[in-house]
């Protein structure tokens, strides 16, 4: 580091005074050894007591006059200085580069390295000057060691390197403004932020990158980093294409009243955040729904045992009202009516719970046949047209294609089972008025619709009614009876049919119900068959008829052999009471035309002994009859190898068709 003024003036004072005595000296030391002078003397204490440089006359190239502070510098005795060749003190690089000083009659300050008597090298600064000593021109030399300045200066060094390394390379913007607030440095990083150039930003007032909304908020206020010596907020910065950028700012107050601001980008910890409030809140209504789906079972619970038994109880008590003495014909009728329609609402409701369980297992698969949906549609209108006009309710149908092309590849009980929910539903909330079923080809979809003018559904309800135990169905459940269950079992068969389903309603003027499925169709129907009637002469029965009932169930076989007596007593019925029975008796007995095949069979299931008596009898027709009613039930049976599905209890007019059908092929290939 240079001297400072005051110092250099008094180098000066002592450099004249130097001179005045040296003019006086009259005589040379005659040796080493030699004392000196009073005078000599004299200002060698001079020199000694006030330097704390060594201080040197160089007089053609040797040491003529030093103080004690120069030996101690070097490690030389006074008496061994004299004499010495003054560049024997320095290395080899500061000896040319002090002889050229010499050469040039240099004054000033300048810096080398010179060698202590034991060989230790030590930087020190030189200040030479040129003047007369004893007549003739000398060299003053005045040498400080530096050694402490300069590891100062290496240290201030490395941690300028290390400040820069710091500055330019964190991970955070980093900004040095005035008091003012005008921006005098930033690294990298805080350009990259901004996506401004560093000569775009410097010099310019640091409010510039902040946004409206920011300041308005919250003003840059740099005095108070007087009073507090850090101050943390959050606030957005704008980018030089527009971007709005959420930071946090961390600013302080450093020397010469200029500040340092660190901007941290928190555009990733904000989107992290949203996210977790997010999920939060989705967490939390699926916590509500979990809860309301609990409450909502609970109530579907007690509503099952309410519906349940309410069937329940007409069919257990009219059944014991029959075996009563003194009942008329026509209350005998009554009594068998309602029990038979118990019957079936209860079959509904065991459908109901067993489907919607089966669909919750997502194990369902469509299986699809010809079908001809205007025949499918017809047998529904008939199904239901009679309940219609006891509700004083006309119900209508319309189809939107001719026969020809109204066979369609379909799952037929899929859909048998969406159009019963649906008109169910009609029948059920519509008290005057109209039900319309029927279906309209539009591009590759067959759009069906269901029409009432019923209680309808408000606009709040309609994005929920398809839910399961939804608060919608809950209510309508609860003034008109039934599950609640029939439109969440309708729109997933119908989504796993390939289409969708929706609603257009309006409280008190009705609903439509629309759903769609794709129309899957062949070029050319069969042509006569698929209306045909099976005239009268095709239902009389060939009395070598034989049909195979395989039944474990006394009672259940009774119910059967019943119902195919009052078809036509001239049928053959045979009985098997487990599978193996039935396997043997098939294997023996080429009269057998129809079984008639229960599937919880002892020993060996009926699904096992129907594919066992498709390898050797694989034209012989089996008829699954069984309690178990799912559509993947269905779907089993129908893999197994069996022709046709049957639930229990057997539907005497269905069953009556199956059997026609079978007598009608065996009478045709009997020719």
């Amino acid at each position: 580091m240079p001297y400072n003024k005051e110092s250099f003036e008094e180098l000066k004072k002592q450099n004249q005074l130097l001179k005045n005595e040296l003019k006086r000296l009259k005589t040379e030391l005659e040796s080493r050894e030699t004392k000196l002078s009073e005078k000599d003397l004299e200002w060698y204490k001079i020199l000694n007591k006030y330097s704390r440089e060594g201080i040197f006359i160089i007089d053609k190239g040797r040491l003529v006059m030093f103080n004690k502070m120069g030996c101690e510098m070097f490690g030389y005795d006074c008496d061994e200085a004299y004499g010495m060749d003054s560049l024997s003190v320095y290395d080899d690089a500061s000896r040319k580069l002090i002889q050229s000083k010499v050469n040039q009659k240099y004054t000033g300050f300048y810096e080398a390295t010179a060698i202590k008597k034991n060989g230790t090298k030590f930087p020190v600064e030189i200040f030479v000057h040129n003047i007369i000593y004893q007549g003739r021109e000398v060299r003053l030399a005045i040498i400080r060691d530096i050694t402490e300045r300069i590891e100062s200066r290496k240290k201030i060094e490395q941690n300028e390197i290390k400040f820069k390394t710091l500055f330019e390379y964190a991970g955070d913007g980093i900004l040095l403004g005035d008091n003012k607030g005008y921006i005098v440095d930033m690294n990298s990083r805080f350009c990259e932020l901004t996506g401004y150039r560093r000569e775009e930003l410097l010099n310019v007032f640091v409010g510039k990158i902040f946004s409206k909304k920011s300041l308005d908020k919250k003003p840059l206020k740099f005095d108070m980093l007087k009073k507090v010596p850090l101050m943390i907020s959050e606030r957005e910065i704008v980018s030089k294409n527009g971007n709005i950028i959420p930071i946090e700012m961390n600013t302080t107050l450093i020397k010469n009243n200029y500040h340092l601001a660190i901007f941290r980008d928190l555009t990733e910890r904000k989107k992290t955040e949203k996210a977790l409030i997010a999920k939060n809140k989705e967490l939390q209504l699926a916590k509500e729904k979990a809860e309301e789906s609990d409450k909502l079972k609970s109530v579907f619970l007690a509503n099952m045992s309410h519906e349940i038994r309410t069937p329940m109880n007409g069919i257990m008590g009219f059944a014991r009202m029959l075996g009563e003495e003194n009942i008329d014909r026509e209350e005998q009728k009554l009594y068998i009516n309602i029990i038979e329609n118990s019957s079936n609402q209860l079959m509904r409701i065991i459908d109901d719970i067993l489907e919607i369980s089966i669909l919750e297992t997502k194990q369902v698969k469509v299986v699809e046949h010809l079908v001809n949906i205007n025949k499918l549609f017809l047998e529904l209108f008939t199904l239901y047209d009679h309940q219609a006009k006891n509700n004083k309710t006309p119900l209508y149908m319309k189809t939107g294609l001719t026969d020809d092309k109204a066979l369609v590849y379909i799952d037929d009980v899929k859909l048998r089972k969406v159009l019963c929910n649906l008109i169910d539903n009609a029948l059920r909330y519509t008290n005057e008025g109209f039900i319309e079923f029927g279906y309209d080809l539009k591009g590759n979809d067959l759009v069906i619709q269901v029409k009432d003018t019923g209680i309808g559904i408000a606009k709040e309800k309609q994005k929920i009614i398809f839910d399961r135990f939804s608060q919608a169905e809950k209510k309508l459940s609860r003034e008109y009876g039934g599950l609640g269950l029939g439109l969440s079992i309708a729109k997933e068969n119908v989504e796993l049919m390939g289409g969708e389903i929706y609603v257009e309603s309006e409280p008190e003027k009705g609903s439509v119900f629309t759903f769609t499925v794709p129309y899957k169709t062949v070029a050319k129907s069969p042509a006569g068959k698929t209306n045909k009637r099976i005239n009268k002469e095709q239902e009389k029965v060939d009395e070598n008829f034989s049909v195979l009932i395989a039944e474990d169930d006394e009672v259940n076989f009774f119910y059967l052999s019943t119902i195919i007596r009052k078809i036509n007593g001239n049928i053959n019925i045979i009985h098997a009471k487990n599978g193996p029975e039935v396997i043997d008796i098939c294997r023996n007995n080429n009269n057998i035309d129809l079984v008639l095949m229960d599937i919880k069979m002892p020993k060996v299931n009926g699904l096992d002994a129907t594919r066992k008596i498709k390898e050797f009898a694989p034209d012989l027709k089996i008829i699954v009859q069984s309690a178990y009613s799912t559509l993947k039930d269905r779907h089993d049976a129908l893999m197994a190898g069996c022709d046709d599905y049957l639930e229990k209890p057997v539907n005497i007019d269905l069953l009556k068709d199956i059997m026609n059908k079978v007598i009608l092929e065996k009478t045709k290939s009997n020719g």
